[in-house]
């Protein structure tokens, strides 16, 4: 797999565009320095089989399976666990800033750990990095106008990385980095149709300029009317502007890094990966 580019409107892999299939498990990673490499493997597996082409994980998190950069083996299982994920056919998505206000609050500290980050993983083709998760939110202590993006390191060429994932319904900060992520709102009967109140044409048009994924839709199986196969087949399918380079699909068994059982769940993802459009 080569190394994601922002081309314009588009994400490529060298002279392709690329479509972003995600899975949101938020504590994969967690779920890995817990217990151990085969168990993210069996995860890794299962949302291949869905369609997915990307995982996203968090690289501190204060629930489910809670860990921070000072737990044992944080450093030395990165590199295995994105060439195990390579292995498995699929892409490893960082969001590497999560629930700072308990983990990591200190600016300073933050600042180290980005760049510590960035270049640990420096010659990683399979992976892009999200700087934080939603910055404004109460478990955040963080400002992401006090980073700059992964510059090039040894050589390589700079990390594909985006700032945040912002809170629901919310602009992305800005300027962008590579690309944006979009956080859609929860409260909305359409959701699907355009991913909650705020559009991803409009994100995209008005806003970011870009190529932007809808990162954070909502949790399918929370409520009946984010779990039905058929809305998430056109939620996907309503990714078809200019700009909109796929999404993430995200569930209860996501946020703690659990293989899809047989079911309603299991079938969303499917529809919502064969159905986001070619650009």
């Amino acid at each position: 797999m080569r190394r994601l580019q922002s081309n314009g409107l588009l994400l490529t892999q060298g002279p392709y565009p690329f479509v972003w299939r995600g899975s949101l498990t938020w504590s994969l990673y967690g779920r890995v320095l817990a217990q151990g490499l085969e168990a993210g493997r069996a995860v890794l597996r299962d949302r291949r089989t869905v369609g997915a082409n990307t995982v996203c994980c968090s690289l501190m998190l204060s629930w489910a399976f809670p860990f921070t950069p000072a737990s044992p083996g944080f450093w030395e299982m990165l590199t295995p666990f994105v060439h195990m994920a390579a292995d498995e056919g699929m892409r490893v998505c960082f969001i590497v800033f999560a629930d700072t206000r308990t983990i990591m609050p200190d600016r300073a500290t933050q600042q180290a750990h980005w760049q510590r980050v960035y270049t640990h993983l420096a010659s990683e083709d399979t992976v892009t990095l999200v700087l934080a998760n939603q910055p404004n939110h109460g478990t955040q202590a963080i400002d992401p106008f006090a980073f700059a993006a992964p510059p090039s390191v040894g050589g390589f060429p700079a990390m594909l990385a985006a700032r945040d994932n912002p809170l629901g319904d919310a602009v992305p900060t800005l300027p962008p980095w590579g690309f944006s992520a979009f956080c859609s709102k929860r409260s909305e009967p359409n959701w699907y149709m355009e991913a909650g109140c705020v559009s991803m044409w409009t994100i995209v048009h008005d806003h970011t300029h870009g190529p932007t994924i809808l990162f954070e839709p909502p949790p399918c199986g929370r409520r009946p009317e984010w779990t039905d196969p058929g809305k998430w087949r056109q939620l996907a399918r309503s990714l078809c502007f200019n700009g909109t380079c796929g999404g993430n699909f995200y569930s209860d068994f996501d946020a703690r890094s659990e293989v899809y059982p047989p079911g309603v769940v299991r079938d969303s993802a499917v529809e919502f990966f064969g159905n986001i459009p070619l650009p």
